[in-house]
């Protein structure tokens, strides 16, 4: 059964590269809209319908993606086997570019990700397998033992970034603190949270995909108004590392 499905997507993915005549830059694949470019990276919103594919587009920088629901994908580059990627919700990957392929979402749910190119090249790319996570109850006070566990778990590190997905459980809170580098924030889950320093608050709403960036030097609170569990990836750049 195995060996019929792998032949099934090479045949898919043979049929789908031989139709198409010529390689497009990312910026030109219609299911990858750019919503956000700096000196650190370019940041797509990917949606490709079920059963449907991308064209064949060039990956010019190393990137990350963030995956947004449940994946049934299949990555195809012309003159290669085609690779399966089954994908988890809020699961991240890291790429290297310089390549092309096609994207084929052979499940029956639009395939949505986050795709964030790194315009610096990586170093010393890996995945967290040990201490991963920074542990304990952070924001939690002997004063306020009822309030939930947030966590960071580190996913992926590079010299020059670091990715990591938070999870804030229902009206939790991390307590005041400041980020010494800019960062992206993707949103995994639906997100009511509110951003509390000492020049006020601000109410942070943001859908699946749904991103903020934020620079260095920023001081606050960040408490999960909702009854829901709130899940978002950042991806914190070491500034002193980008030129290197």
């Amino acid at each position: 059964m195995r060996t019929s499905h792998v032949a099934g997507l090479l045949f898919l993915a043979t049929a789908t590269l031989a139709q198409q005549q010529q390689t497009v830059e990312i910026t030109s694949e219609p299911s990858h809209h750019l919503v956000l470019q700096n000196e650190y990276v370019r940041v797509f919103d990917v949606t490709v319908a079920p059963k449907a594919t991308t064209l064949v587009h060039r990956h010019g920088y190393d990137y990350v993606f963030v995956t947004l629901g449940d994946s049934d994908v299949v990555s195809a580059r012309p003159g290669e086997k085609p690779v399966a990627l089954q994908l988890k919700d809020g699961e991240v990957r890291y790429t290297p570019g310089n390549f092309a392929h096609a994207a084929i979402n052979e499940g029956n749910q639009p395939f949505h990700n986050i795709t964030i190119e790194l315009l610096t090249p990586a170093a010393h790319v890996k995945t967290c397998t040990e201490s991963c996570d920074s542990g304990g109850c952070i924001g939690a006070t002997p004063h306020s033992p009822a309030v939930g566990c947030p966590s960071t778990i580190r996913r992926i590190s590079a010299d020059q970034w670091t990715m990591s997905l938070v999870t804030l459980p229902p009206s939790s809170r991390l307590e005041k603190h400041t980020h010494t580098v800019p960062h992206l924030v993707v949103a995994v889950s639906d997100l009511d949270l509110t951003s509390q320093s000492d020049s006020g608050s601000n109410n942070i709403k943001r859908g699946p995909g749904g991103l903020a960036w934020v620079p260095a030097g920023v001081t606050h609170a960040l408490a999960n108004n909702s009854a829901k569990t709130a899940q978002f990836v950042t991806l914190e750049f070491n500034s002193d590392k980008q030129n290197q």
